[in-house]
């Protein structure tokens, strides 16, 4: 009986005691499990970072900027790296142009002062005015917007940078003042002694070779008369008569500033002589040829004004090169002109 009951005895013990093994192992492989787990978790995430900037997502959108951009509005340190990589610094914009100081005082006096041209030797050294709203504003017109005869210099309708010329006019003034000197470069002696010119941007200076001295007539049909003149000043001086009353003020035109009229015009990338060149018919109406961004036009412009040079200056233009073109009457025929064209100095 005894033996039967220490036999029962073992087999209770030993299942018991498998049970305790089986549990304690089952306790050890789950706490393993949970100490594996975020480990495995962390180095997936890793990777995935790392793939994320190493392949910086594309897109064509505008928008592509401001989704790499960082909450306060700051690029991420990725971009900051690129952008040091290349030379400049985060966030870096285009620096803001300064007039040169030359047009400090000048421009709150006239808003539409372009330019300074100046020929050593002469008495060629003037503000320049660009009105393409109304080009001929200035004709008899000083640089502050009073009545004077000879006018200010100014600058052809159709200008821009791209076209590769700038077309100048002057009066030719008895006295010598305007273009009253240009003539002169009709002799080949005074065109060699003075052989450079200086048209200074409102940012940037610039000096012109001379290309070439040249006669020409203006058709009767293309002159803007008196008449055609007085009228659009009358409706420019009405704008802004209107615009100020609109602003509660109330003046008379005689009262208006310059930088009350509003002279301003964007022609944006259109040729406005495009169909008159194509009727040139040879007679090279030089004065249509101040958008010369095509290439064929500007080689036509080149050529023609060579073809009809008083002399060789020895200076040669080709297709990347810049004019500069100054006109002025000239009594050889009717509506005659005498012009003065240089090409700008390699740097």
């Amino acid at each position: 009986m005894r033996y039967k009951v220490s036999i029962v005895v073992i087999i209770i013990s030993v299942f018991v005691l498998g049970v305790l093994i089986a549990n304690y192992n089952k306790s050890r492989s789950a706490n393993s499990a949970e100490s594996e787990t975020p480990a495995q978790n962390v180095s997936e995430s890793v990777q995935e970072d790392a793939d994320e900037q190493s392949l910086p997502k594309e897109t064509d959108d505008a928008d592509s900027e401001a989704e790499k951009a960082e909450p306060d509005g700051s690029m991420s340190s990725m971009d900051d790296e690129v952008s040091e990589a290349d030379g400049e610094e985060p966030g870096e914009s285009e620096p803001e142009k300064i007039p040169l100081p030359k047009y400090d005082e000048l421009l709150p006096v006239n808003p539409y002062v372009a330019g300074w041209l100046t020929i050593d030797g002469s008495r060629i050294d003037d503000p320049v005015v660009y009105t393409p709203k109304s080009q001929n504003y200035f004709l008899h017109r000083a640089i502050d917007g009073s009545n004077e005869s000879r006018g200010t210099l100014f600058i052809a309708i159709n200008w821009q940078e791209g076209y590769n010329n700038t077309l100048i006019y002057g009066h030719n003034m008895k006295d010598g003042s305007g273009f009253g000197s240009l003539a002169e470069f009709a002799k080949e002696s005074y065109g060699r002694e003075h052989p450079l010119i200086r048209f200074d941007t409102l940012y940037e200076e610039r000096e012109y070779e001379l290309y070439a001295a040249f006669y020409s007539q203006i058709d009767e049909e293309e002159l803007e008369t008196e008449e055609d003149r007085e009228s659009k000043d009358q409706k420019l001086e009405s704008e802004a008569v209107a615009k100020k009353e609109e602003q509660g003020e109330s003046v008379s035109p005689a009262e208006l500033t310059l930088n009350d009229i509003d002279l301003h015009r964007d022609f944006g990338d259109v040729d406005i002589y495009r169909e008159e060149k194509d009727e040139d018919n040879g007679g090279f109406r030089y004065y249509y040829y101040t958008d010369l961004s095509d290439e064929a036009d500007f080689d036509y412009y080149a050529e023609n004004v060579k073809a009809r040079a008083l002399y060789d200056t020895g200076v040669d233009a080709k297709w990347g090169d810049e004019f500069i073109t100054l006109s002025t009457c000239s009594y050889q025929v009717k509506n005659g002109r005498f012009v003065v064209v240089g090409v700008r100095k390699k740097e």
